[in-house]
């Protein structure tokens, strides 16, 4: 269906579908009045309202067209006409085609009862406003808010009237079944009485979803009622880094990622560039690209360089960035404007000198069961690194590397001569605290927020590192220290030349680790990442000492590993046991993709070697979240290319709260221990493990950092000292489990409440059998 045509079909549709329930629900609504004629069937108690029963079938005939009619809509969401959720759909048209023609129909008998009154009334309102809505937003683009106000507030006593009315209805056809059964005998009829008896027992477990569908049906449009009847803000002035037009008057996130993933691999993969904008739907089917991504990286050093740079070079030259109503290329903008800061202060803290012993804060209770603090040094984290190695937690050159550092103590721990450049100092999962604590020198760069430069100045001061930060104002203006709290600090997204020329200019004889820890949720991720990367690239190019860069990568993304996380992988899977094991059919049967296997066929590079693909996505992170990583990981492969040391090293899942604070991660985080060798870290140990990473990559003249040490073709570069969580070696793609994780989670939480649930259940199941006989 082309659009226009499309458009025109749905204003057609839902005109039509409004002008059928207005007749139904002028048919009901004449139907009703106080109780004093005869063929009446009382609506309220008191003879206060009763429905005239002769209406009945006229309205049933209506609801038979109009009510099936919205089958279609099934349709529109399958073939994508409309925006919504084909599952969604069917679940919302089937109830009531069931209760039409499953009730109603089948059962005649039931016409007569209250509930026909009380369904039809919620039903017709409801729609004739639905429909309406619908029409008018196809037709006009919009609809009046008094409308809008109706579609999102008449639901409150509509949805629970309707619920009521239908429940009446089921209960008398089940009724009447059982009734039928007590009097039938004999054995002609005893495929009737089979027949009434599935109908009885098939209505009681429809009843019985009512319970846990209907609260989050409401709950959601009370979500809904919120989002659409408050007010929009006011749109802000574009300024600093932005996505590139899709249109004059939308940015979309999806086009440009879509783009960017195929400029990446149309100069060595025609056809794969295709395959990506051919993609329908690139919010939930971007996952298969980025995993093709990796495999055509894995086929020669060449065409992995090739890719890296084709997508870095599509986002700088196509992402804008916009000053004073002027619009640049990100490119443009980091050559053309040369201002920077005003200001610069350093501050030396004065905290006790530090204690060159490695200490690891762990939590053993698995996330979230509340546990004391330890803190693991010598031989204790000893120890637990080869727990952690031993069950595939982490790669055992993970734990060599975190060893190491222990092992040489002051001479890699002394970082009083290192000199650190945090963009987003303050990030939860930056190296900020440990690096201060073994007396760095730490360049930060983070917002200008009071609150944000309080915190990280106290800390620097309190101990024995210093900190190095760009001002709004020279520094002898500052009159005292909530002057410097806000007058500290930067902003990445609209200061990223001014950010790039104060690093050039600052402390020029040091040779700098810069490494970019800033993140946000959604299309914001992207933005920031993009800017630490022009500032990055920046610093590198025209810095006259070496840069080294720093990453932290995300588990949940697509990586190489070697061969023996591989066959743990296939090993763990078939070690599945307990409520996990116990899950898996029922969910593969209800989910598609659910618990896949992690373990796929290996990628052929053009030499004949083998890699193994790790596909850690999680479709629900989204587009944005991939291409923010993927393009750190272009940058990281390109940039050792060219000759300068690049730390780059994968953390575990961590709870932190930018995080859980998503209560479907939350859940599925709580449910992760049930699946060998799966942990989730807590804050604390993330710090600590990653920063000790970095410190081996930057000290240890042999570690996968260094341009000297051979690694083969670049995407080898992200599995030495993997501390993954175990996502590289559990049995299944740590994005199909997602919802068996948060169901065994919500059984534990929840589990006394589950079982009065079943309870109630049993009991209502034997109360229908003890009415049958």
């Amino acid at each position: 269906l082309t659009m226009g045509f499309a458009r025109f079909y749905l204003v057609a549709f839902n005109f039509a579908l409004f002008a059928g329930w207005a007749q139904i629900l002028f048919h009901t609504v004449n139907s009703l009045g106080r109780c004093n004629r005869t063929h009446e069937v009382q609506v309220l108690p008191g003879n206060l309202l009763c429905a005239d029963a002769s209406a009945a079938p006229v309205v049933f005939d209506l609801l038979k067209v109009w009510q099936s009619l919205a089958i279609l809509e099934i349709v529109h969401a399958v073939i994508g006409i409309v925006g919504s959720k084909p599952g969604t759909v069917f679940q919302q048209v089937f109830s009531r085609v069931m209760l039409v023609w499953g009730i109603l129909y089948m059962v005649p008998s039931t016409l007569n009862n209250a509930g026909v009154p009380l369904t039809v009334l919620a039903w017709s309102i409801t729609e004739v406003v639905r429909y309406s809505w619908y029409g008018l937003k196809e037709l006009l683009g919009t609809a009046p808010y008094a409308l809008t106000w109706c579609r999102y507030t008449f639901f409150f006593v509509l949805y629970p009237l309707g619920v009521f009315g239908e429940n009446l209805l089921n209960y008398e056809a089940m009724r009447f079944h059982t009734a039928f059964d007590n009097k039938a005998t004999g054995n002609s009829h005893a495929y009737a009485q089979h027949l009434s008896s599935v109908y009885s027992w098939t209505i009681l477990v429809f009843m019985l979803l009512y319970i846990p569908l209907f609260p989050g049906l409401y709950l959601h449009m009370i979500s809904q009622r919120k989002k659409q009847l408050t007010p929009p803000r006011p749109t802000p002035a574009e300024v600093g880094i932005q996505f590139p037009r899709s249109s004059a008057t939308d940015r979309s996130t999806s086009a440009a990622g879509q783009a960017a993933f195929a400029v990446s691999v149309a100069g060595v993969d025609a056809t794969a560039a295709c395959a990506i904008m051919r993609e329908r739907n690139w919010r939930f089917g971007y996952a298969k690209h980025v995993v093709k991504n990796v495999e055509i990286c894995c086929r020669s050093t060449e065409t992995c360089l090739q890719v890296a740079q084709a997508g870095l070079d599509y986002l700088h030259n196509n992402f804008e960035f916009i000053r004073d109503g002027k619009t640049y290329t990100v490119r443009e903008a980091m050559t053309s404007i040369q201002a920077s800061f005003p200001g610069t202060m350093t501050i030396k803290g004065s905290g006790p000198a530090p204690d060159f012993a490695l200490t690891v804060g762990y939590r053993r209770k698995p996330y979230p069961a509340p546990c004391e603090l330890e803190h693991l040094q010598g031989d204790a984290l000893l120890k637990k690194l080869n727990e952690w190695a031993a069950t595939g937690t982490i790669e055992p050159s993970s734990r060599d590397a975190i060893a190491e550092v222990a092992k040489q103590g002051k001479k890699w721990l002394d970082l009083s001569n290192r000199w650190f450049v945090l963009l987003g100092a303050g990030s939860a999962m930056g190296p900020y605290e440990i690096l201060l604590q073994f007396g760095a020198n730490i360049v930060a760069i983070d917002l200008n927020r009071e609150n944000i430069w309080q915190r990280l100045i106290t800390l620097a001061r309190n101990s024995p590192g210093s900190i190095t930060f760009p001002l709004c104002k020279p520094e002898k203006e500052i009159v005292d220290d909530s002057d410097l709290f806000r007058s500290a600090g930067c902003n990445l997204f609209t200061q990223m030349p001014e950010i790039c020329n104060w690093l050039v200019a600052t402390e020029p004889s040091k040779e700098f680790v810069i490494g970019g820890y800033a993140y946000l949720d959604g299309e914001l991720h992207v933005r920031v990442a993009l800017a630490m990367d022009a500032i990055m690239a920046g610093c590198c190019e025209r810095r006259k000492t070496q840069t080294t860069l720093a990453f932290l990568c995300s588990p949940t993304d697509v990586f190489v590993c070697d061969a023996a996380a591989r066959a743990a992988m296939v090993d763990n899977a078939k070690k599945v046991s307990g409520l996990a094991k116990l899950l898996l059919t029922p969910l593969r049967m209800l989910v598609k993709g659910a618990c896949t296997p992690n373990a796929q066929p290996q990628v052929m590079a053009k030499d004949g070697s083998a890699f193994s693909v790790v596909d850690g996505l999680v479709v629900a992170q989204g587009p944005n979240y991939a291409l923010a990583k993927r393009l750190q990981h272009w940058r990281a492969m390109l940039q050792r290319s060219k000759g300068s040391p690049v730390s780059t090293n994968i953390a575990p899942s961590t709870a932190t709260v930018s995080v859980v604070h998503n209560k479907q991660f939350a859940a599925a985080y709580g449910g992760f221990k049930h699946f060998t060798p799966m942990e989730v870290a807590y804050q604390e140990t993330s710090n600590a493990v990653m920063a000790a990473l970095l410190i081996h990559d930057v000290c240890n003249p042999k570690s996968k950092a260094k341009p000297s040490t051979d690694i083969g073709n670049p995407v080898n570069l992200f599995a030495p000292g993997a501390f993954h969580g175990g996502i590289w070696r559990g049995a299944f793609k740590i994005g199909s489990i997602g919802e068996a994780a948060a169901l065994l989670f919500y059984f534990e939480q929840y589990r006394v409440y589950l079982a009065l649930a079943v309870s109630g259940v049993v009991a209502a199941a034997a109360a229908f059998v003890a009415m049958r006989n």
